[in-house]
């Protein structure tokens, strides 16, 4: 097996030439971007935007619920809870250790926290299930997994805060719905019998 290192360094090098990339932090939502009102504000809106999530993670259906706890990890990363944040993303690692997501939220909270062979570890496990290492993970079609990730940034768009006008809230909801549109290309290059993908389309 290659040493996470290594992979990382794979992962780097190759990810220019794929055209999505897993994650939740570099997605062009305001939520990204450096915050334009007043720390408080912002704290406020976040966490009334995740006091819905919750909710929303109660009731979602099984396949949803990866990517309602996705976003309440980032919110809880931008509320400083990086605890929680990590927890939330090891949830959907746990659970779907295919998760292409999840490993690269999981890079990203590591490496802000300063544990580097944890977030080292993490993009050696993505670069795995990408492909992209010498011993490449292959109990999945690769298509699904990157159709499940596009999905799951898609959905997150619905839930961005700090839009400062409709027309921004329009240009960050049409971003989230191009992902969605791009999700349904790699999910169609599978072909619409695949047992495993209407399987994770279904409710349980």
């Amino acid at each position: 097996m290659a040493e996470p290192e290594a992979a990382a360094e794979d992962l780097d090098a190759l990810i220019d030439d794929l055209d999505y990339l897993p994650g939740h932090f570099h997605l062009e939502m305001q939520l990204n971007f450096e915050p334009r009102s007043p720390a408080s504000l912002r704290a406020r809106d976040l966490k009334l935007q995740r006091d819905g999530l919750r909710q929303e993670l109660e009731l979602a259906a099984a396949p949803q619920r990866p990517a309602v706890r996705h976003l309440l990890g980032a919110f809880a990363f931008y509320l400083e809870e990086l605890d929680e944040a990590r927890e939330r993303f090891l949830e959907v690692a746990r659970e779907d250790p295919g998760n292409l997501n999840a490993w690269a939220n999981l890079a990203h909270v590591y490496g802000r926290l300063g544990q580097e062979e944890e977030e080292e570890a993490c993009a050696g496990r993505l670069a795995g299930l990408m492909g992209l290492a010498a011993d490449p993970e292959t109990a999945e079609v690769p298509q699904l997994r990157a159709a499940r990730c596009l999905a799951e940034q898609g959905y997150a768009h619905g839930f961005d805060v700090g839009c400062a006008s409709p027309e921004e809230r329009a240009r960050v909801l049409a971003a989230g719905i191009a992902l969605y549109d791009k999700a349904l290309g790699y999910a169609q290059q599978v072909g619409d019998r695949s047992p495993e993908w209407e399987g994770r389309g279904r409710s349980p």
